[in-house]
């Protein structure tokens, strides 16, 4: 599971590599005692380095998504989302809320979510019902493949291994503290790498031809990324993500736009994530 920080490094910058000998375009306000003369191919060693010693890291994101299906029928989606992940071995404890807006959903309250994912199992709470509950093992399968959706827009992994197609398009960039990379685009060639993104996360064979005939019908109207470096732990702070797209199946059409923004810190500082005794010992197995 060390794939998550080497990925979220590595990943970042391989995407970076043709232009591996430039080094990056300082802001207008960078002081030059602070400018750096890492080329792109020597912060892709010392961040695959860093990140291959990383055992740790929490991780704040927020997720903005609207969609509307027709005339009228538009629902708006906002999670807020907290995590501490360590990495061997692989464990988390999430607390989030999670709000859904539209015409039929009017006064319905934000979801609060909470949960365990350790080597002794998932255990979810539930807020109405004042209990928590564990996923039994032989779902545990179809939940890892759900972890892999959760982890692909929250962290650095799949999304940005992919990425390396389109290394051509980033710019390289750095403040006083910060190398940043940015992506703005949009195309039929993204088209792809959605497709790719999805393929991977679903898994299954079924799933993943469905999600290919939703892909089908997929127009790709704004892909932007925006990843931001530290220049001293050469590891992730930031990663912002934004899509427009729209989809058109079996002659209905939906347009989605979303916002996505991960801020990472605590890099080896957090403990092991352990299930209180009390959970291990009241959880009902769904």
């Amino acid at each position: 599971m060390k794939k998550w920080l080497t990925v979220m490094g590595s990943g970042a910058l391989a995407l970076t590599l043709a232009g591996c000998g430039e080094t990056a375009t300082p802001s207008e306000d960078t002081e030059p005692s602070e400018k750096s003369d890492l080329t792109l191919e020597e912060l892709f060693a010392k961040t695959t380095a860093a990140s291959e010693e990383a055992e740790s890291f929490h991780m704040d994101m927020v997720t903005n998504q609207t969609m509307v299906m027709g005339p009228g029928m538009e629902m708006d989606m906002k999670m807020d989302m907290s995590m501490d992940v360590t990495l061997e071995p692989m464990a988390f404890y999430q607390t989030g809320t999670s709000e859904f807006i539209s015409e039929d959903m009017e006064g319905m309250p934000a979801m609060e979510t909470e949960m365990y994912y350790t080597p002794e199992g998932m255990f979810t709470y539930d807020p109405m019902m004042d209990a928590w509950f564990k996923m039994p093992a032989d779902e545990m399968g179809e939940l890892e493949a759900i972890m892999s959706m959760e982890q692909q827009s929250g962290d650095l992994s799949g999304q940005l291994e992919q990425l390396e197609a389109f290394q051509d398009d980033f710019t390289f960039e750095q403040t006083d503290d910060e190398f940043i990379l940015t992506l703005d685009a949009a195309g039929e060639e993204y088209e792809k790498l959605i497709s790719e993104q999805m393929g991977q996360m679903m898994g299954d064979a079924e799933m993943e031809m469905g999600a290919q005939e939703l892909l089908a019908g997929m127009t790709i109207n704004k892909v932007y990324y925006e990843i931001f470096i530290d220049k001293e732990t050469l590891l992730p702070n930031t990663m912002n993500i934004t899509m427009d797209f729209a989809m058109e199946m079996e002659g209905e059409s939906m347009t989605i736009q979303s916002d996505i923004q991960s801020e990472y810190s605590g890099y080896n500082s957090i403990d092991a994530i352990t299930v209180p005794a009390e959970i291990l010992e009241n959880a009902e197995e769904i």
